[in-house]
């Protein structure tokens, strides 16, 4: 019996050592997944926050979608589109039944060099008179400037060609906007040709005047045959030149002529004086006699 006691208190000593041992491996057990339990509501907490969040995306995401796709309306792809009778008209392989109507606005958009996307072409008016159920003819609702025109020649005629009924309203002011400035543009350079024709027209009358006026002084050779004055012949210059040169010759000649004159008179007077003294110095030597029978 005392053996009896001694074991069995042997065994509750090992039973509460294992106890204790077992309570404290549960209070860590349990700390983990308590640890674990709170990191895992954080994060479902973090990421139903990133689903709101990732939702409220979505909800934009398809707003703007619907926006985009209000804005754009339909779009058809003309299995074909041909070059025009005149430059910058279309014909395409679309019609009534593929919702076209006559002299509705359409926007046009050409495939790419590369195939894989479209550039835009421009606004183009659907022609009434020429509209059937699977073809119609586009003009341009734009006015088409030359370079424009041919440029229209190296458009990418063929087929996946894009045509749209609207596109946002943000692109149509941008283009009407582009529209204008081309317009003022144009206005300014035909404004600045006007003015260059008339600088022109001024410098090719003043080179006719200024050519005139260099004949009028230097002469004008092919008129040399005709029975013209000397001064439209040879020019002021030369016609001038020459009557100074001839004046110069006569002022000479009359100056000669006066000093020759001078030169008389002054003779003309010592001789006189000679001959009135002469005739004093023979007065007085004849007799008075001689001077009364005289």
């Amino acid at each position: 019996m005392k053996k009896f006691g001694i074991w069995l208190v042997i065994l509750v000593i090992m039973l509460a050592a294992g106890g204790m041992m077992l309570a404290s491996r549960l209070t860590v057990v349990r700390s983990g997944w308590q640890k674990k339990t709170a990191d895992g509501q954080a994060k479902v907490l973090d990421l139903r926050k990133k689903a709101a969040e990732a939702q409220k995306l979505v909800d934009t995401a398809r707003s703007d979608l619907q926006q985009a796709n209000f804005s754009w309306d339909w779009y058809r792809i003309s299995p074909q589109v041909t070059k025009g009778a005149r430059p910058g008209v279309l014909g395409v392989a679309l019609g009534t039944s593929h919702g076209l109507q006559p002299n509705s606005v359409v926007f046009v958009f050409q495939p790419s060099p590369d195939g894989a996307g479209t550039s835009f072409v421009g606004p183009f008016k659907v022609v009434a008179a020429q509209l059937q159920e699977a073809s119609a003819t586009l003009i341009p609702n734009w006015r088409l400037r030359p370079e424009e025109e041919q440029e229209s020649q190296t458009w990418r005629y063929g087929p996946n060609w894009r045509v749209r009924s609207n596109v946002p309203r943000q692109h149509k002011t941008q283009f009407s906007e582009f529209e204008m400035m081309i317009l003022t543009k144009d206005e300014l350079l035909a404004s600045q040709q006007q003015h260059l024709q008339l600088q022109q027209n001024a410098k090719s009358k003043a080179e006719e005047h200024l050519s005139l006026r260099m004949k009028e002084l230097k002469g004008d050779p092919d008129q040399a045959n005709q029975s013209l004055d000397k001064f439209l012949l040879e020019g002021y210059h030369k016609a001038v030149a020459d009557l100074e040169i001839a004046r110069n010759a006569v002022q000479a000649d009359v100056d000669e002529l006066r000093r020759q004159v001078k030169r008389t008179r002054d003779e003309i007077e010592r001789l006189t004086q000679d001959n009135e003294q002469l005739a004093e110095e023979g007065s007085s030597d004849v007799p008075k006699a001689a001077t009364s029978q005289k």
